[in-house]
This record gives structure tokens, sequence and C-alpha cells, in this order.
């Protein structure tokens, strides 16, 4: 691809950079902020070289650009980054704001999408590890596994520090002023004080319930909104001149306080809600709790909503292990089934190459956007493929009660990862042999329908 061509077409096609508010990406997507969405031609837009797809989600317009996303964004940035003041005598533009629910999405979009490379790359260290240890190359014991387990683990125990950090910059408040409220949560004279469970201290003689913060998600994640709220309400009370100390002193000596007394405990326990009401849906019908997680998230990611699911999961490993992902792992699985369905069934050359250069990143990555923009939005046929083969895998992990115990996108080379390894792979396996035999056995579409 030309990028900078492409660049070019894509900022022209979405109303011109004087449109663009703001441009964040993930693993496959560009999600712009747009002053004006009318403004832009969505069509063309999906008729560009290298576009698999456009979706208009969560207060975004995301351009599905798969493996071309980080070139793509680098030049987009350049072009956006010059936006000069809007000429007063311009027309101006609707900013409608979105409602509620897109601005949490968007919150939780653009606070761990930075986080999405350290967290997958991890993830698969601690899989590599696993294996390591499993096959008798690597002991426990050695310093070689320690060192490389404090890589592997870092990202996920001082979570409350990197989050509190993106999550600040989204909302507009000092990033490192969040990074200090989250690792306040961690710093070692306050995580010394909890030595049992159920431990307490005191704060100016009110008591303080001590919690393990460590890889926690939604205790800085209240922190830091209350911080961005406490941090605009000072800056218009102090005087410009005091801002440089007197904003930082006062947040962190209201907001820290405030966390470890109310925040804290709160979210620890929304968090551990959310993993008991997992649990028990699980424990009642695990078959029934998978085939819905197995079937259904394939749609949350069409339309990028799978976001809102990935606090509660970090959240659930951090409390020793995520059956939310064992389950959902089976649509991925799925939608690999049909890619490799496509290719072994296609005879048109240039598809039977799409399929084959789709499913190769997920089987090694666990990133299947390609496949859905590319295949099954095309081939909408597969969509049902992919329902039943995710509900059966998803059933059979929900029903041996597969885990995830670190964070990474389900791919052949995170199934370490997972407990019980050998169950776990019966269910993907399930989704991924079924979709691709109902790919090939039933068809997909006669041919790729244009425009």
């Amino acid at each position: 691809m030309n990028y900078r061509s492409f660049a070019k077409d894509v900022v022209k096609l979405l109303g011109g950079k004087q449109n663009i508010s703001s441009l964040v990406h993930c693993a496959t997507r560009l999600r712009f902020n747009l002053h004006d969405p009318a403004k832009t031609d969505k069509p063309a837009i999906e008729k560009l070289e290298g576009v698999l797809g456009v979706v208009e989600s969560g207060g975004q317009f995301q351009v599905i650009v798969g493996k071309h996303v980080e070139d793509a964004y680098k030049e987009i940035e350049k072009m956006i980054s010059s936006i000069e003041t809007a000429d007063e005598t311009a027309e101006p533009v609707d900013e409608t704001k979105p409602s509620l629910g897109n601005r949490i999405f968007e919150v939780i979009s653009r606070s761990f999408s930075p986080l999405l490379g350290a967290l997958a790359g991890a993830g698969m260290l601690k899989a590599l590890l696993t294996v390591l240890t499993m096959v008798g190359w690597l002991s426990t014991e050695s310093g070689t596994y320690f060192i490389l387990s404090a890589a592997g683990n870092a990202v996920f125990y001082f979570l409350p520090i990197f989050l509190g950090i993106t999550l600040a910059t989204k909302l507009g408040a000092n990033p490192y002023v969040g990074g200090a409220i989250g690792a306040a949560l961690l710093e070692p004279n306050f995580a010394g004080l909890l030595e049992n469970i159920g431990d307490r201290s005191d704060f100016l003689g009110i008591p303080v319930l001590l919690m393990d913060y460590s890889s926690s998600v939604f205790p800085v994640f209240i922190a830091v909104c209350i911080y961005a709220a406490l941090n605009n309400l000072l800056k218009k009370i102090i005087h410009r001149d005091l801002h440089l100390f007197m904003l930082p002193l006062l947040s962190l000596l209201i907001i820290v306080p405030l966390t470890v007394l109310i925040f804290g405990p709160f979210g620890i326990y929304v968090g551990d809600a959310i993993g008991a009401a997992i649990g028990f849906l699980s424990s009642k019908s695990g078959i029934l709790t998978g085939a819905v997680m197995g079937a259904g998230w394939t749609f949350l990611t069409l339309f990028g909503l799978h976001w809102g699911v990935v606090p509660i999961m970090i959240s659930n490993i951090g409390s020793g292990g995520d059956p939310l992902t064992g389950m959902l792992a089976a649509a991925p699985f799925a939608q690999m089934g049909v890619a490799l369905g496509i290719f072994l069934k296609a005879k048109d050359k240039n598809l039977k190459t799409l399929g084959g250069s789709t499913l190769l990143p997920g089987l090694l990555s666990g990133v299947t956007e390609p496949i859905i923009y590319g295949l099954m939005v095309r081939f909408k046929r597969t969509i049902i493929y992919v329902v039943i083969a995710g509900a059966v895998g998803g059933a059979i992990n929900g029903f041996f009660g597969a885990k995830a115990t670190a964070f990474g996108f389900p791919s052949v080379l995170t199934i370490p990862v997972f407990t019980p390894m050998g169950l776990y792979v019966i269910g993907v396996a399930a989704a991924f042999v079924g979709a691709a035999l109902l790919t090939v056995f039933l068809g997909y579409e006669d041919k790729i329908k244009k425009g």
C-alpha cells in the first residue's frame, strides 16, 4: 500500500482534516472522532484499497484496515497533527454529543487501546513460559525463569499505573498524576499493611479496609474518572500561576485517600461481584452460558463493542482466572475455521489468497477482524456458521469450566494460558473444525458482492 496516498484519500472522504477531532487505533481499526459524521463518504471509504470495512459505533467512525493499521495511522496522524484553529467564518459543524453509552465505550476503548500490545505480548510470554516448563526445558526455580516471569507479569501487576496514565490522557487530565494514583495503591509501605484478607488500617481515625490492588481495573478506573472531574473544577478555582504544583498536590491529597476509603473497596467488590455472577451462571448452566458467549462474541466484535467486556476479563484474571475468555474463545476459532473453509473451497485465486492471508494472523495472533470484514461481511452465510460453531465450542468450554490465566487473544500460541488446557483445546477445535466443514460442504456464496 501507498500509505501516504491512502491517508490523503481517507482524510478527504472523512470531510477533510478539519472534520477530524481525534484519532486513535487498536489492533486492526483506525478510530476517528468526527465533528460532523454527515460529511463523510462511507461507501467511497469502503471501496478504498486496504479497507476491510467501516463501522460507526461507540461514537466513533471506525475504519478497519487489518495489518496496515499502524502504518496508516502514522501517515494520517502526520496530516491531522497540523490542524490549525478553524476560521471563524467557516461553516459551524454539528457537534451533537454522543449518548452516555457511546461515551463510556469510547473511554474504555481509548484507555485500553494503548495497552493492547503490552498486554498481548505479556500474555504470549506467559504462554511461552508455560510451554517451556511443561516440556522440562526451563526450571521454575532458575534465575532465567524469574526474570522472564517478571517481564510477563509486570504489565498485569502494575496495570493500575498504566491504566491511570491512559485513562487520564483520554479524559484530558495530567496522565502522570493519573499514574501516581494507581501507583499509590501498589506503594510497598501501603501494600505491606495487608497481611491477611480483612485486615484494616485507618486514615485520620476513619477505618480503611485493606485490599490487594495489583492487577485490578475498576478501582483506578473510578478514581481517575473522579480525578479528571476534580482537576477540571480546580482549574477554574485556582489561579493559573499556581496550577503547576497546586493541581497535582490537591488531586493526590484528595483522590488517594478517597480511593483507599471508598473507590478502591467499591471497585474490588464490583469486580468480585461480576466474577461471582459469571461463576454462578456457569455453575447453573455452563453449557448455556458458554453457548451464548460463543455465539454472541462475533457480533460484539463486529460493532466494536467488545471493549466493554475487556475490563471484566482482566479483572477476573487478576482474581485467579477468567471463564469469559474461555467461552468466547470459540468465536474467533470459528471465524478462523471459515477462513480455512474458504481457502480450501474457493477456486478464485484472489479469494483463496485472501482466505489464507487472513487465516494465518488469526491462528498466530488471534486477530480475526480481517476475517470478519474481509470474508464474513461479504459472504453473510458464513456468519450463521460462526454462530453455530461458536455456540458449540463455547458450550463445551463452559461445561468444562475453561479459564484464561493471562490476557491474550485466543490463538494457537496462547493455548497454554488456558486451563484445563486439554479440555479447552477440545472446545476451540470443535468450533474451528465445525465452521470449516460447514463452509466447505454448505458453501459461502457464489461470488463476491461488489459495490
